[in-house]
């Protein structure tokens, strides 16, 4: 096969593995496509899903055709050049440039995600009333909220992230004042602790609210508990998210992973640049018996 076919096949393994994490990542923010297939299998199977997994090892097995191929062409590249320090040489640069500008990009991007974040409401304004009817139309407002009323004791539900980050989240159905307790649940509150042990239920859900409206925002671990136990809930839902930063968090992780992971990426590349110009000197110097420096000495 022809270089050039072979550098359209390492263009197109690079653009095959971009475009699988992105979708991965797409269908986990918004719980769609094969993510959401997978995670009410899951769910179906065992009650639960995990949600870094899900995303993740799908995104590996669909890339694996693509990695494969760009390893085998690095094998043979590594065994073309053995001999070559300059060949080396423009490898590893090549290798490094492209590190550093993901990095750049990856900064960039999280850049950008800090900066939107700073567009979204922080908690300090005044949280305004809300009627009823607007969530069953599906025209709840954006901005901060107040509602009241009582949370039912038969809808509430928990989700478990056990691990290092140990984290519960507590969700209770909660009905606005003067809705029917045997109509279908339109609104939840949310409570995320430490731990199981961490939450007091009756100080958590207390009978006046204020948050942000996410629409259909249950995961679906918690719908799936609700159903079990013949727990009507509506569509659309509504699931107030407490926090004063909750519409910015996700965008301040973004912008978190997005620096760190641009600066490793810097950094390496850095040192490959370094490698570099290191394996290009071999290539050209000279020791004083008149070997090359980066051969072996010549013998005795």
């Amino acid at each position: 096969m022809s270089d050039g076919r072979h550098k359209v096949f390492i263009a197109l393994s690079l653009l095959w593995i971009v475009a699988v994490g992105g979708y991965m990542i797409w269908g986990a923010f918004n719980y769609s496509g094969l993510y959401r297939w997978l995670a009410e299998w899951q769910v179906e199977q065992w009650g639960g899903f995990y949600q870094k997994w899900t995303a993740a090892l799908p995104a590996l097995v669909l890339s694996l055709p693509a990695i494969a191929y760009l390893g085998h062409r690095s094998r043979l590249r590594q065994a073309a050049e053995a001999n070559d320090k300059a060949a080396q040489a423009r490898t590893i640069g090549r290798t490094a440039r492209w590190t550093m500008l993901i990095g750049v990009v990856l900064l960039l991007g999280g850049g950008a995600a800090f900066a939107f974040s700073q567009t979204l409401p922080d908690g300090s304004e005044r949280a305004g009333e809300i009627d009823g009817t607007r969530l069953v139309s599906g025209q709840a407002p954006a901005t901060r909220i107040r509602i009241r009323g009582t949370d039912d004791i038969e809808a509430r539900t928990r989700v478990d992230r056990p691990g290092p980050n140990e984290r519960t989240t507590f969700y209770a159905g909660f009905r606005l004042e003067g809705e029917a307790k045997d109509a279908p649940l339109r609104l939840f509150i949310e409570r995320n602790t430490p731990g199981p042990e961490a939450l007091t239920t009756l100080q958590a859900f207390l009978p006046e609210q204020t948050g942000y409206l996410i629409e259909n925002g249950l995961p679906e671990e918690a719908l799936a508990d609700l159903r079990a136990r013949g727990i009507a809930v509506a569509r659309p839902h509504w699931l107030l998210k407490t926090g004063d930063l909750a519409l910015r968090e996700p965008y301040y992780i973004a912008a978190a992973l997005g620096g760190f992971i641009g600066l490793v990426c810097l950094l390496v590349g850095f040192a490959g640049f370094l490698q570099a110009r290191r394996r290009a000197w071999l290539a050209t110097a000279i020791r004083p018996d008149g070997s090359p420096a980066g051969g072996p000495p010549p013998p005795a």
